[in-house]
């Protein structure tokens, strides 16, 4: 009988032992969101934490690189953790360049990553720009100016009007500079040649 309540009491140790022994966490379980809003160095993306792996998330969001298969030592974002879904920015990009992007999730156990998406920035074009009419015509002066209406992704860094006694005058004839930045803006050109008396 001593024997059957030996084996039973150990039988019941081993039980309530294994019964006490909790699953090792691992990585969170995360898939990765579509890119939107492409522009020439933002887009968004994000994610979806679908399992903890059985420890809280300390931190989640995406990550991004130039190469394929990001990791959080790349550029990132950083949300807060949870279960769920998240929006995150991506900023500070390069304009017309393929990126590799992935969500993530970190736990006390490590990091998990979604499934790689890729998207491609906009390429920077030159500005939209519409020339004003002629006023104000002299013998040497007359007043002309234009109006910049897109910058297509670039700062304008001069604005003005060209002019030449030739057709479709360029910037390497006389011209004027008129400030930066997008908008309308005047021109006086000066040192035109008069009509020979």
């Amino acid at each position: 009988m001593k024997n059957l309540f030996r084996i039973s009491g150990a039988i019941l140790l081993i039980f309530l032992i294994h019964s006490c022994k909790k699953d090792k966490p691992t990585p969170p379980v995360i898939t990765t969101s579509g890119i939107a809003e492409i522009s020439y160095t933002t887009a968004t993306s994000g994610g979806d934490a679908t399992n903890e792996g059985g420890a809280a998330i300390i931190s989640k969001g995406v990550c991004w690189n130039t190469s394929a298969t990001p990791t959080i030592g790349n550029s990132k974002t950083t949300e807060s953790g949870g279960l769920g879904a998240f929006t995150s920015n991506l900023t500070q990009l390069t304009q017309n360049t393929l990126y590799y992007v992935r969500a993530y999730a970190t736990n006390s156990a490590g990091t998990g990553y979604g499934n790689q998406i890729t998207f491609t920035t906009i390429q920077i074009t030159v500005p939209v720009v519409t020339t004003t009419g002629i006023t104000s015509i002299t013998q040497t002066t007359a007043v002309s100016g234009g109006n910049i209406t897109d910058d297509n992704g670039g700062s304008v860094t001069a604005r003005g009007v060209c002019w030449s006694t030739v057709t479709n005058p360029t910037t390497a004839d006389s011209k004027t500079i008129d400030g930066t930045d997008k908008g309308s803006f005047v021109s006086n050109l000066t040192g035109l040649v008069g009509p020979v008396l």
